[in-house]
């Protein structure tokens, strides 16, 4: 038997559920996993990032396997779905991170006295707290608690995505308030 049919009947037991599911959903997340993150840091150069990538894709398969269609490889599969989902993470990720403790150093120029800075970081904490309570639980966790959007998926018991989408409201809402301030 070839590693593409063995492959294939794994994602098999994996969609038809019953008590095979998680032994075969280790197979192949331990046979893949570290060649899948190796692979997503290429694209994001970022280990953590990557690690967060290739584990979005397979709570992808494990949630909804038994939708998934593959009629090829596999390991073809597994591969372009992180590479999709790594683009989609640089896409997403444009801006860099920046704590929100130190927004003040990154607002202060050579000219500027302490007193702009002070104003500056109070629009944001005020501009922060008019945001959504969801939105600003994880902006804050994001930022103040320096937590991956995973850590805060996990804390909060919501999926990385609710995450993700959240971060965009929450930014979003602040660039808005902040170019009007």
């Amino acid at each position: 038997m070839s590693k593409n049919e063995y492959d294939l009947q794994l994602w098999l037991r994996i969609a038809e559920g019953g008590g095979g599911k998680i032994a075969a959903f280790q197979e192949l997340f331990d046979r893949y996993y570290a060649p899948l993150c190796r692979f997503a840091e290429f694209w994001i150069r970022d280990s953590t990032s990557a690690e967060e990538v290739v584990l979005d894709v397979y709570t992808h398969i494990w949630q909804h396997a038994a939708k998934l269609r593959v009629t090829g490889s596999v390991r073809a599969y597994l591969f372009r779905a992180v590479r999709n989902r790594s683009l989609n993470h640089i896409r997403d990720n444009r801006f860099s991170y920046v704590p929100f403790e130190e927004l003040g150093d990154i607002f202060a120029g050579p000219g500027e006295s302490q007193i702009e800075t002070e104003e500056m970081l109070e629009l944001v904490a005020e501009a922060v707290s008019q945001l959504p309570d969801r939105c600003r639980e994880v902006f804050l966790k994001s930022r103040s608690e320096e937590l991956s959007n995973a850590e805060i998926a996990l804390r909060m018991e919501i999926s990385v995505n609710t995450v993700e989408a959240q971060m965009k409201k929450a930014l979003r809402y602040l660039r808005k308030l902040l170019a009007k301030g």
